[in-house]
């Protein structure tokens, strides 16, 4: 049976954490991709990882952090599209 959405979301969270301290030496202020325990990537901008994120894993569930920041009060949950040129 597979894990819900909330347990693979704790997974890459722990993740995240596990990594944090070679993600703060080596891509500090970068966005990174974490999807089944593992570090997909490391992106420039939010917008380049989330593009990226959902081109490869659709609506996820996948976490995306910028490394360096601080840790949000609550986890979220974001539905990317690319908008039309407005």
């Amino acid at each position: 049976m597979p894990e819900d959405r909330e347990d693979r979301l704790a997974t890459e969270m722990k993740t995240f954490e596990e990594l944090r301290p070679s993600l703060e030496q080596n891509h500090m202020g970068k966005f990174v991709v974490i999807r089944d325990g593992a570090l997909v990537g490391v992106w420039d901008t939010l917008d380049a990882a989330a593009r990226e994120a959902v081109i490869r894993f659709g609506r996820g569930p996948y976490l995306i952090r910028q490394v360096g920041a601080p840790p949000p009060v609550m986890p979220a949950s974001v539905m990317f599209r690319e908008l039309a040129n407005v």
